[in-house]
């Protein structure tokens, strides 16, 4: 199907029972969504299966796997998580006709006009004088974790919430807001939120007897997924059938910073994927490198690169007098090797996609953006341009990586909606590996004035240049 022949550990995995739950946590470049997409065909020609479901997080990942396949189960359904809960749900009679989903600007409108109405009713209580940003983290986190009920919320441990620090008694406050929320937002005819989507999937899932759709369902890109998530895509496989759960905690970049293990999955043994088929040792040292920093958080579940297959040189970090000739610089060079390989562009925010989209057009030079729409990318010799996010799962020959300033590395936006500048630093750091893994053979960074404080700059695992070396 692929013209890939799995070894070792995949073809273990491949041939692994179907029934029950099975967990494979992989470094980048091990080769999972190839052995989750391999999984998943073999099991949607078993006889007994009626059909199997292969999820992950973004859509640009889901048409990337229908690109690399040039063939297709009809038993086989591949789509992200919000497709198959939106679907379902619309199944069930319970999803509104005009969607009935709140985007996120407007649920922050309403979690903001909760804490006001709460706050003229207590104007004493100092808990309700916190800022926006905190109640929206704190009510998304029960949204993720599916506390349906105070005393659920009372009790439970602050997996992945040392930022968001609580006192037990202060939580009625919290909940309260969030039961206001809930009301505010019913009241104006909407229905959910793209957190709590997956709550009400779950518990339609369980009042549902009727005979599940799905034998088999497989998640890919797994620590992505919240734990209610996960828990309603268990509840979604039929008796008897199986569910396999794909993952690697360096690449969790959604923000959750929750566990699978949070999420209903049960297994005896874990399968770890530590072979690196994609990047050269160069990368993977430069990844290593990475993750030593004083802002990545550190975790059990993290697979670590034991070998390689591939060779290429030393990343490189280009430092400019300025931001414009480094965008010349940028633009210049991945025409040029666009020309003979995959090239890519990784950008940290849209207005920075449309600036290179256009001066790339100048130059006579179409370049593909790759987002829900894009058919088959990564194995065409072109010039792409994608967001960290989209990047995730993908891979071309060479990455370019740019505008990584202090001013600009971390996110001013995500530095400005933030609970707290560890959080942010934890996440977007791993933003930069999940960039710097998508090689499969040259890395490029670049900045102009201070470089990032999340950047490894003492390490040895790159190639340092000044402009005068490279124009």
């Amino acid at each position: 199907m692929l013209g890939i022949i799995p070894t070792g550990k995949q073809e273990e995995v491949l041939a692994l029972p179907a029934e029950g739950h099975i967990v494979v946590l992989g470094t980048a470049g091990s080769g999972k969504t190839t052995i989750a997409l391999l999984r998943a065909q073999h099991l949607a020609h078993l006889p007994s299966t009626n059909q199997v479901l292969l999820v992950t997080f973004n859509r640009a990942l889901v048409e990337y796997m229908r690109g690399i396949s040039n063939s297709w189960s009809e038993k086989l359904v591949v789509e992200n998580y919000h497709r198959f809960a939106r679907g379902y749900l619309n199944s069930m009679g319970e999803m509104p006709r005009w969607n009935g989903i709140l985007d996120p600007d407007e649920k922050e409108y309403y979690i903001e006009q909760a804490v006001e109405m709460l706050k003229k009713q207590n104007h004493s209580e100092s808990t309700l004088q916190r800022p926006k940003a905190f109640f929206v983290d704190e009510i998304t986190y029960i949204e993720q974790f599916g506390f349906e009920d105070y005393i659920s919320y009372f009790h439970a441990e602050r997996i992945g919430r040392r930022s968001a620090n609580v006192k037990r008694e202060n939580r009625k406050w919290i909940f309260e807001v969030y039961k206001k929320y809930i009301e505010l937002r019913e009241q104006a005819g909407q229905k959910y939120d793209w957190d709590d989507l997956a709550l009400h999937t779950y518990c339609a899932l369980q009042k549902d007897k009727s005979e599940r759709r799905y034998t088999h369902i497989i998640v890919d890109e797994g620590q992505d997924f919240s734990p209610m998530m996960i828990k309603s895509l268990v509840e979604a496989v039929a008796d008897g059938g199986s569910f396999t759960f794909f993952g690697d905690v360096a690449q969790q970049i959604y923000g959750s910073r929750l566990s699978w293990r949070d999420s209903g999955i049960h297994v005896d043994k874990i399968w770890r994927f530590d072979m690196n088929y994609r990047n050269p040792a160069a990368i993977i040292d430069f990844a290593k490198d990475i993750t030593k920093s004083v802002y990545w958080r550190q975790n059990n579940d993290m697979i670590e690169a034991a070998a390689h297959i591939a060779e290429g040189p030393k990343p490189v970090l280009v430092k400019f007098t300025c931001g414009q000739h480094e965008i010349d610089w940028i633009v210049k060079m991945v025409i040029s090797k666009g020309k003979t390989s995959s090239t890519v562009i990784v950008c940290r925010s849209r207005a920075d996609i449309d600036l290179f989209r256009c001066l790339l057009n100048n130059n006579s030079c179409d370049a593909t953006e790759i987002d829900k729409k894009t058919p088959g990318y990564a194995n065409t010799k072109t010039v792409y341009l994608t967001t960290f996010h989209a990047a995730k799962g993908l891979e071309f020959d060479n990455v370019f990586i740019p505008f990584l300033s202090n001013d600009k590395f971390p996110s001013p936006e995500a530095m400005g909606n933030a609970v707290s500048e560890e959080d942010v630093y934890a996440d977007e750091i791993k933003l930069l590996y999940v960039a710097a893994t998508r090689s499969k053979y040259g890395l490029y960074m670049s900045y102009s004035g201070t470089l990032s404080l999340l950047f490894p700059k003492d390490a040895g695992s790159y190639d340092f240049q000044d402009e005068a070396d490279v124009i």
